[in-house]
């Protein structure tokens, strides 16, 4: 199920013009790739859109300078173009249209209390979020550099909940996080389990395994020592402390996606006796500390 953040922030607005991708045997790089869809956005809207360019592979866009908050990704679009480099034109079509019917779609508010959901985003998601937004994000400290955000989740799009848009609910932050425990639970659909190299890959099929780690049940007196690597939205690594070869390898995972600015965080965190902790980079700073309105 294809997953897009909806996270509210201000961006600076523009109509972005990208010569054609002609089809040839080299691939286009992830940049081109991502341009090219934002051309064809603008091509297949009725109106001019608001664009701004996040990494080589994400972007946001909306209707005006002042609603630019649809946040995509086009990763996972990518990797189906380089298993078929002849269907560009028409992954890039198809990923274009998709995107602008959920931005004119907006976001859906009605059975509010039952679609929110948490999910562990870094602490450079919400700085970037929060850029200029007045209410800014719903969240919590979690560990290392991942912060609990307040999502609504929907079929087709995860859209992070605003102080604002709680509070016209009718719903505080401690009755939100509370409501979020069990609708993860429920919403989090089958979780698909592999392991390479002795470590266990997960993911979810309803996008949601990041909120998994954040539940209770996750981390209690009697949960094993294990460290985990939030590599992916929806992709989670982990391993028993107790399995030295396993830690070794998830470490040089998580180094080597830090390394490229990859993955979705840049910490390792652990589980231990109950409490989480950073075990790397063994230099992070105390997440109780962590302020995710002030930008730094």
């Amino acid at each position: 199920m294809v997953k897009s953040i909806l996270a509210a922030g201000a961006v600076l607005s523009g109509l972005f013009s990208f010569p054609a991708l002609a089809q040839s045997e080299e691939l286009v790089s992830p940049r081109d790739f991502r341009n090219a869809i934002i051309q064809s956005m603008q091509e297949t809207s009725e109106d001019t859109l608001c664009f701004v360019r996040i990494s080589d592979e994400a972007f946001r866009a909306g209707p005006s300078a002042d609603n630019c908050d649809y946040q995509a990704y086009t990763n996972v679009a990518y990797e189906q173009y380089e298993l078929a480099p002849e269907t560009l034109d028409q992954i890039v079509d198809e990923q274009a249209q998709r995107y602008v019917s959920l931005i004119e779609a907006g976001v859906d508010m009605e059975n509010f209390s039952e679609r929110l959901v948490v999910q562990l985003r870094s602490r450079a998601y919400v700085r970037n979020a929060n850029l200029t937004s007045e209410s800014g994000l719903v969240v919590e400290p979690f560990t290392g550099d991942l912060v609990a955000v307040l999502m609504l989740d929907s079929p087709q799009t995860l859209a992070a909940v605003s102080n604002d848009q709680l509070a016209s609910q009718g719903v505080t932050r401690e009755q939100a996080f509370e409501l979020a425990i069990s609708n993860t639970r429920d919403l989090m659909g089958d979780v698909r389990a592999d392991d390479y190299r002795r470590i266990h890959f997960t993911s979810s099929s309803n996008g949601l395994i990041s909120g998994q780690i954040w539940l209770p049940e996750m981390c209690n007196a009697e949960s094993e020592d294990a460290a985990y690597f939030l590599y992916d939205r929806n992709g989670l690594m982990s391993v028993e402390m107790d399995d030295a070869l396993g830690v070794s390898n998830l470490l040089a995972i998580a180094n080597g996606f830090a390394l490229q600015g990859e993955g979705v965080s840049n910490s390792v965190v652990r589980c231990s006796g109950g409490e989480w902790s950073t075990l790397w980079p063994a230099a992070s700073a105390d997440s109780s500390a962590f302020n995710p309105y002030v930008t730094g």
